[in-house]
């Protein structure tokens, strides 16, 4: 009868799975019949024998107490019915063994062959499991895998997609070669480090070849700047790393233990050319591959605060000696969050020191950065996040002067955030912006920051989002973050904004007015 059930079952499913199913049936029937088997190989081997004590004391377990130790009757054949009847049970436990596996099998094949129509249906009709695609794309070290045919099924500008990077460490920070929109790089937790050649829809793990195993480890990597060949990677604890072939070769360039602080930002300005910051505020600038830096500030952060701790800036004398978060502008502007958010500083190129600025509130800020559209459009301000979800920004410069009151130029942004912090902004345009933070949270906001909107994206994702970029003048965008999660959209609008702005700028009235506005 299970013969017949399995042939007629067998048209219906793969190759594979019948394989497996029989195996499953071979294999159990096998242990079924050796318990069954074995009592009575073990009688017919021992008849004769005189019983043991033990053996007694096993058959009164059994209640059958009618043969005693020297008696004339035939113990074995009492003895043999006891055995079978525990062979019986046993018997009884392999088939239920047997039914169960073959259930289970049963059911996994059932799953194996559900039509793909079904599958994309089911994409459609649940738009906050489908809204975040999975990609999944093992991170070979020798070799790109392409990535699975499902993440194609969602159009281009209508999602966020996953990338499965195969890693479950911290995603640090991304970067694009401006001249070379399809090289990049991911950099993370304990070396983590990706490479992409195809404009980021196929990642490859990659390693350094002058660091050892387990010095490659222990490094957390977490900035990456590309220009051309030029690749710079920051590391912690301090370690800078260069390359001038584009990512093939790599050497490690010294750092002075007397250097203040602790790399924090790098940017690539060019060949041999790149810039740094430290966690104390010093920043330097190299223009030989990192031989020889030159510094662009006349003290750091601890000195200017010493001397301006008198000056009414809140929250300067308890400052720790370092900045926990550091953002650079296109034009060498600089702004940075102390370590407890006390307070938040400013620099400009040209300008002996870093200028302290006092919080907005009593809350402590989280985060901070410029209005620095991707599409390469020039808005002035700055946004801030503070704790407890809430954000604010200036839409007009004066923040970063001396004298500058916060509370006059920074302004709440409704946000309904319900507590979680935003960790990080970026703009697209000079209306459209992105925010990420804590749990996978996402907001877009297309007036310009004045109001937010969820975004149900990230909704599954156990995950914190710690980084925003937009690249290609913001044609493409990426979200990283913790639990090695990499979102990545396109947006099929920007070709028309741009469409839009090139027309603008071939009619002289509009550029007019244009320009009008933009004063």
């Amino acid at each position: 009868m299970v013969r017949g059930f399995l042939a007629s079952e067998s048209r219906a499913l793969p190759m594979a799975v019948r394989a497996r199913r029989r195996r499953v049936y071979i294999v159990g029937s096998i242990c079924a019949l050796s318990v069954a088997c074995a009592p009575v190989a073990w009688i017919h081997a021992n008849q004769g024998k005189a019983w043991r004590p033990t053996l007694w004391d096993g058959l009164k377990a059994t209640g059958d107490e009618r043969v005693r130790p020297g008696s004339s009757a035939e113990p074995e054949s009492r003895f043999s019915s006891a055995l079978v009847s525990q062979t019986c049970l046993f018997g009884l436990a392999a088939a239920g063994f047997l039914v169960r596996r073959f259930a289970q099998t049963r059911s996994a094949c059932a799953c194996q062959v559900l039509p793909v129509q079904q599958t994309e249906a089911r994409t459609e009709l649940e738009p906050s499991r489908g809204e975040l695609v999975r990609v999944s794309g093992l991170a070979a070290a020798a070799s790109l895998v392409p990535a699975p045919a499902r993440a194609e099924q969602v159009p281009d500008g209508e999602a966020w997609v996953q990338y499965d990077l195969n890693t479950g460490e911290v995603l640090y920070d991304i970067d694009f070669d401006p001249l070379d929109k399809n090289h990049g790089f991911v950099v993370g937790a304990r070396g983590l480090f990706y490479e992409t050649k195809d404009g980021g829809k196929r990642w490859v793990s990659r390693s350094f070849a002058n660091l050892g195993k387990s010095e490659d480890v222990t490094y957390r990597f977490q900035n990456v700047a590309v220009l051309g060949d030029d690749v710079w990677i920051l590391g912690k604890p301090p370690l800078l790393l260069h390359s001038k072939d584009a990512g093939k070769s790599w050497k490690k360039v010294p750092l002075s233990k007397k250097l203040p602080g602790e790399p924090k930002v790098v940017t690539a300005l060019g060949k041999g050319k790149a810039e740094m910051a430290t966690s104390s505020g010093a920043v330097y600038v190299t223009e030989n591959d990192g031989k020889n830096w030159k510094s662009l500030v006349q003290e750091t952060v601890d000195a200017t605060l010493n001397r301006v701790s008198s000056s009414g800036t809140s929250g300067a004398s308890y400052f720790t000696g370092s900045v926990k978060s550091i953002k650079r502008a296109a034009d060498g502007r600089y702004l940075a969050v102390a370590q407890r958010g006390n307070f938040y500083l400013s620099f400009s190129p040209g300008e002996p020191r870093w200028l302290p600025h006092s919080r907005i509130s009593a809350r402590r800020i989280q985060a901070m950065g410029f209005r620095q559209p991707a599409d390469g459009t020039k808005e002035p301000g700055a946004w801030m996040s503070l704790n407890g979800g809430y954000l604010t920004q200036s839409d007009k410069e004066g923040y970063d002067e001396l004298s500058a009151d916060s509370k006059e130029f920074f302004k709440y942004a409704e946000i309904r955030s319900g507590g979680i912090g935003i960790i990080d902004i970026a703009y697209r345009t000079p209306l459209e912006a992105w925010a990420a933070g804590g749990s996978g949270v996402i907001y877009q906001t297309k007036d310009g920051g004045k109001t937010w909107q969820f975004d149900p994206s990230g909704t599954d994702l156990p995950c914190n989002l710690y980084n925003v970029k937009f690249f290609e003048g913001g044609k493409v965008g990426y979200m990283i973050g913790s639990a090695g999660v990499l979102l990545r959209r396109s947006f099929d609008n920007a070709d028309a904004g741009a469409a839009a702005g090139a027309s603008a700028a071939a009619d002289p009235s509009a550029g007019t007015s244009a320009s009008t506005k933009s004063a």
